[in-house]
């Protein structure tokens, strides 16, 4: 069982970052951090499944909740912009690890997340092991492949070949270079549903809950 808080996290300009803490009521070494998209939250399928599945493995989980499809983020220039993310990003990161003497820690990206994931592990995130979870990663962005490349970790990525930032060449890329997973799903797009087509959206959805068990499972 788990209890359901609140953590006083403090990001950019001392403003809070909204989030959820889900806290194992057995002491556990196991930390996982969930950074959702810019329009696609925590609660929806992609993300929400793999919590509970992290969730039934044990370990506490920090769901991220920020909010940057407001217009006081969305006019700002970009590079203020990226100090904004970067400093809530971090700022989650800090305040959920020093909620336990933890030993193990779990990173889930999607989309806009996986760009938080990039910019955590390029900082330094020093818990060993790291195991990230790649959720329709933005595999065009340049910098965040030689993140993903340059950083040693346990690596799933899952995207659609619909999705506008799929390319296989730079998939084979990351995952070569990480030694790592990935799971791709045919016709599916940047939200991992496959058109109008609910059933085949539902198999992918189980497709992919089933590859992040394996992997957790393989990385114990």
């Amino acid at each position: 069982m788990y209890t359901i808080e609140t953590l006083d996290i403090r990001g950019y300009h001392n403003m809070v970052v909204p989030n959820t803490f889900f806290r194992q009521e057995q002491p556990m070494s196991h930390l996982a951090i969930i950074y959702p998209g810019i329009g696609y939250t925590a609660q929806m399928p992609v993300l929400y499944y793999p919590s509970r599945v992290l969730l039934a493995r044990g370990a506490d989980v920090l769901r991220v909740e920020y909010a940057y499809n407001r217009p006081e983020f969305q006019n700002l220039p970009k590079v203020e912009r990226d100090q904004w993310f970067h400093a809530d990003v971090m700022a989650a990161y800090h305040v959920a690890l020093a909620q336990r003497n933890y030993r193990q820690l779990t990173l889930v990206g999607k989309s806009l997340g996986t760009l938080a994931l990039g910019h955590l592990l390029s900082a330094g995130a020093h818990l060993s092991p790291i195991r990230c979870l790649w959720l329709t990663p933005l595999l065009r962005n340049d910098q965040l492949r030689e993140q993903i490349r340059r950083t040693q970790h346990r690596a799933l990525f899952v995207i659609g070949t619909a999705d506008p930032h799929y390319d296989p060449a730079y998939l084979a890329d990351v995952q070569s270079a990480t030694k790592g997973r990935s799971v791709t799903i045919e016709g599916a797009d940047h939200s991992l549903e496959i058109g109008d087509d609910i059933i085949q959206s539902l198999h992918a959805q189980v497709r992919i809950v089933e590859a992040v068990e394996q992997f957790l499972k393989d990385a114990e």
